[in-house]
């Protein structure tokens, strides 16, 4: 797959004008300046603002026009009115791609779709490709380009790419996510599609080898045949996960007035999309999750997972959640069980699977404790591994006596143990603890290691699965 090197100008455009900023808070003229000037962006920044000499200390032009050097990308936040206008101007100055902030086309009115294509071929007219409209923006943080509205505090640089055809739920995830070291590292908004789709970025992420991993957020797919093509040859070298809204008869309506999309049948959505190997999630809040997964995990050979917990209550818990997911959690043969005896493992425990380290009364034992996940992944019988429970609640304050530091520095030893198993055996060995970084002092200070440890048992569950239909469909 070769990239289109003409969608770079929205990733990484050499010089971009913002085309009604403005430094007025609250206005998307002063969002996508802020977001421009908060990152070291190598590129020239050109505001264009008809009543204003200067904005953000930089000079501003009356006119694209007025410009005097080469402009890239030229980002509209002005009103639907003065749209039109500003494309002629783009293209007598030889811009090479819009991105339309501006709404109130086919999301909107009647007679917006025509109005869209209008403008597209108003655009083509000059060789100019359109983004939007109705979008919140683009960013690349390879590229040091952040032409959205996300504030510069929720952004992580990582391998993840994310195509969306909505913004604003979007940069809710990113500020949900950055605090555990999570991210998206580029950031196509695709709003109403009058000219570039989501296919078409799709396509471009599939051939960036700077992408690992890529994830979307999809209401309507507008080129079903050449999406299905580009996702079967991209998901042969990386993931793609999608979360498809618009399921219900209730979403469908909200759809079509979010983006103009008509949202199809969801059943025919499933079948084509698991053709494709495109993971479908069952959530949202999962897809940055998903995707690091996917990233920092080795390959899920099979189906099986073996549970070492600290509760048999949150063991059977998430036997239910993994099963319902169409995992297994196979009880042990029998010479395993007597291996993890043999270890150390009193009779009162139980070692089928899920394994009872808190049974045992023994998880002060660093040594015992690692052995058994050891003893596990190289068995043969775990395709991976769920250590469950260790992280105990409260933060340390600095009157905390020692015995309480003593526990949570064996708690974090034993977890950063068995974080290193991942590469050891190359499976994958997932953390899980009912507590968030907020609750918990060892669970912040090994999120702070860059660990990841999950809170909820049916995200844990839900990502293992997705990382088996994957691998089982690639391979």
């Amino acid at each position: 797959m070769v990239a289109n090197k003409q969608l770079d100008v929205f990733l990484k455009p050499g010089s971009v004008a913002v085309i009604g900023a403005t430094e007025r808070p609250g206005s998307w003229g002063s969002f996508i300046m802020e977001g421009l000037l908060s990152r070291p962006y190598p590129g020239k920044i050109y505001p264009v603002n008809r009543q204003a000499d200067r904005v953000y200390d930089l000079p501003a032009f009356r006119s694209v026009e007025d410009i005097h050097g080469p402009v890239d990308l030229a980002i509209f936040t002005i009103p639907e009115v003065s749209v039109t206008q500003a494309v002629e101007s783009c293209g007598r100055k030889g811009v090479k791609g819009i991105t339309i902030i501006t709404a109130g086309y086919g999301e909107a009115v009647d007679g917006g779709k025509d109005m869209e294509k209008a403008l597209v071929r108003l655009a083509r007219s000059y060789g100019i490709r359109l983004l939007g409209p109705n979008v919140s923006g683009t960013f690349d943080l390879n590229a040091e380009f952040n032409g959205a509205a996300s504030p510069e505090m929720h952004l992580v640089k990582t391998g993840l790419g994310a195509v969306c055809q909505g913004g604003y739920a979007m940069y809710d995830l990113l500020a949900h996510h950055f605090s555990r070291g999570m991210g998206v590292g580029k950031f196509v908004h695709t709003g109403n599609e009058a000219d570039l789709t989501t296919t078409d970025f799709l396509a471009h992420f599939g051939a960036d080898p700077e992408v690992k991993a890529i994830f979307m957020y999809v209401e309507a797919i507008k080129e079903g045949r050449r999406f299905l093509e580009a996702a079967r040859e991209i998901t042969r070298i990386k993931p793609v996960i999608m979360y498809k809204a618009g399921q219900s008869p209730a979403s469908v309506r909200a759809a079509e007035s979010h983006t103009g999309s008509l949202a199809g049948a969801i059943d025919i959505y499933r079948g084509a999309l698991e053709q494709a190997n495109v993971l479908m999630s069952p959530t949202m809040e999962l897809l940055i999750p998903a995707g690091h997964a996917f990233m920092e995990r080795p390959a899920m050979p099979g189906d099986r997972v073996v549970i070492l917990t600290m509760g048999g209550s949150w063991g059977v818990s998430l036997t239910d959640a993994l099963e319902r997911e169409g995992l297994r959690v196979p009880e042990l043969s029998r010479p395993l069980q007597q291996a993890l005896r043999d270890l150390g493992m009193p009779i009162r425990a139980s070692v089928k699977n899920p394994v009872d380290i808190g049974a045992s009364g023994l998880f002060f034992d660093i040594k015992l404790v690692l052995s058994l996940g050891r003893e596990i992944l190289a068995s043969g019988e775990a395709d991976a591994l769920i250590l469950h429970g260790m992280g105990r609640p409260g933060m340390l304050d600095e009157g905390a006596p020692e015995r309480l530091r003593i526990f949570l520095d064996i708690n974090k030893e034993i977890i950063r143990g068995y974080a290193a198993m991942e590469k050891e055996y190359g499976l994958p060995v997932f953390i899980g603890s009912i507590y968030t970084p907020w609750e918990s002092q060892v669970v912040y200070d090994l999120n702070q290691e860059g660990i990841r440890i999950y809170d909820r048992l049916d995200e844990i569950a839900q990502i293992l699965s997705m990382m088996h239909r994957y691998w089982a469909r690639r391979d």
